[in-house]
């Protein structure tokens, strides 16, 4: 197995190159792991799974909060080349059943209960549901369930190309399967640490999920590969992260538009010294460049970057070098390995420079398709090998990527004209009094579609202030005719604003409106 090709390999050539240095640091748990030792825990692990006889190429599940227990979990599965299939750790009954079903998991590793989420109880009532599940592990000693501890070392002898089956989240429909092969994920994590400047003895946290591939691949392999110690939280509060930064000296933070502006915004940031971070990064569609820039001046953070990706691309697209002046304004280029491209959606003819349409991908790091969806595959990875990525976005002269509309399938049509929410979304977030925001089309007799927006208020404005804001600023066919005030927005598992449900919302007249 080579070391850039295998996370196993990558393991045994850290425990060797940094045994004793922080690897795995998990505060809330007041447990760390050096390389030497996080690679004999797997290995015990591999031992236990292979014991209970799961072979190589099976599915093993994990539902599990991070803690430290996550990542022994992942090598694990690894080191004996099982499939790891982490799951979203906000699932509940209906969504388990589901992807225990879909991805015909042979074992399952799992919390007792996480924030009022009773796993163990859940999975338990399933099971008679789920022929494929022979072996439940709980890893909160459980006296009626076995914990993986104390079976002979295992190894390292997994050699299956597919390291992993991760879900995704989506904003309609079932999730979706992405089958990761472990070069495609050690390429990519190899990459973008590359990028963003990791090298051995930094410290990475960040407020994303393990199960997310931000978290699992991005910040676990990119640590692994570079020597660098993951300092995980269980789950994100601001203030937790600013002791967590304070305490550890963490010099990476990874994390989404969100995260960011409740930490920027807290009143608490001043009572700590977050003058240990140098850089990280910041991935979704909304990612305000002002936003970014103010939380590298503030922190202070300098080398925070914009990036970009999607599960099905094993992370990450493209990412700026640290010191790119351009950092927050674009994603910078196409990682090592990828070529991008922007076609019109329907035509698929590739736009010139500049012009907006749907972003696709092509590279070793794309992934092997869904699992046992071979049309929703097809739908995905054209021929050529090009993975349609259902987002909206221009490449400038200098191939940097500018994410530029939001989701494909969220783009308004009025009269023919193509609008796209991110652009409106950037304006309304710029008022003080605006603490979030979310543009969307409901339907209009005459135009077929009118722009609406969802606003979360820090304080009482009128819609007419919001209007005057964006008036001055696009095109009048763009401006929201109606706002509506909310609370909170309904939000997929991983975050993800449902769109859709704001339409039927208004639609039926359970939105607010904001006069």
């Amino acid at each position: 197995m080579s070391v850039l090709d295998h996370p196993w390999a990558a393991l045994e050539f850290a425990a060797a190159t940094w045994p004793g240095e922080d690897a795995l640091v998990f505060p809330h748990q007041e447990h760390r792991l050096s390389f030497s030792q996080w690679r004999a825990r797997s290995a015990e692990w591999a031992g236990t799974l292979a014991s209970a006889g799961v072979t190589p190429g099976q599915h093993v599940a994990l539902l599990a909060e991070n803690r430290i227990e996550w990542p022994i979990a992942q090598m694990a599965c690894a080191a004996m080349g099982a499939v790891f299939a982490p799951l979203n750790s906000h699932y509940r009954r209906d969504d388990l059943a589901y992807v225990l079903k879909q991805s015909n998991a042979v074992a399952l590793i799992c919390s007792q209960r996480f924030r009022g989420n009773p796993y163990l109880e859940n999975v338990t009532a399933l099971r008679p549901e789920l022929p494929d599940l022979k072996h439940l592990f709980c890893l909160d000693q459980m006296p009626d369930c076995r914990t993986p501890a104390a079976a002979p070392a295992h190894k390292g002898k997994g050699e299956n190309p597919v390291a992993a089956l991760l879900y995704t989240s989506g904003t309609t429909g079932f999730p979706k399967g992405a089958l990761l092969s472990h070069r495609a994920m050690m390429m990519n994590a190899r990459g973008a640490a590359d990028r963003l400047g990791l090298t051995a003895g930094d410290r990475w946290t960040s407020i994303i999920p393990l199960f997310h591939c931000a978290g699992c691949i991005l910040n676990i392999l990119g640590c692994l590969q570079k020597g660098a110690a993951y300092v995980g939280a269980p789950s994100f509060d601001a203030e937790n992260m600013f002791r967590v930064i304070q305490s550890e000296r963490c010099t990476f933070l990874s994390g989404v538009p969100t995260s960011y502006l409740a930490m920027l915004d807290h009143p608490a940031r001043k009572d700590y010294d977050l003058s240990s971070l140098r850089a990280g990064s910041c991935g979704g569609a909304d990612a305000n460049p002002e936003i970014l820039r103010r939380c590298a001046e503030e922190f202070p953070m300098p080398g925070l970057s914009q990036v970009y990706g999607q599960t099905e691309g094993a992370t990450l697209f493209a990412c700026p070098d640290a010191g790119d002046p351009l950092r927050f304004e674009t994603s910078g280029k196409a990682l090592p390995g990828y070529e991008l491209r922007v076609v019109e959606p329907e035509s698929l003819a590739e736009m010139p420079r500049g012009g907006i349409g749907e972003i696709q991908a092509r590279g070793p790091m794309v992934m092997e398709g869904y699992y046992q969806m071979p049309e929703a595959t097809a739908e995905t990875i054209l021929p050529g090998g090009w993975l349609r990525t259902g987002d909206l976005g221009y490449l400038r002269g200098d191939d940097r990527l500018v994410i530029a509309g939001g989701r494909l399938r969220d783009m308004i049509i009025r009269g023919g004209e193509n609008i796209y929410p991110a652009e409106i979304e950037n304006i309304l977030a710029g008022h003080e009094a605006v603490a979030g925001v979310a543009v969307f089309g409901v339907r209009d007799d005459y135009y077929g579609e009118v722009v609406a927006a969802a606003i979360r208020l820090r304080r009482e404005i009128p819609a007419a202030e919001l209007t005057a804001l964006c008036e001055g600023r696009i095109a009048k066919f763009k401006v929201p005719t109606r706002f509506y005030r909310v609370d909170a927005f309904p939000l997929t598992a991983s975050g993800k604003v449902r769109k859709v449900e704001l339409r039927d919302m208004a639609a039926g007249g359970a939105l607010e409106v904001l006069e």
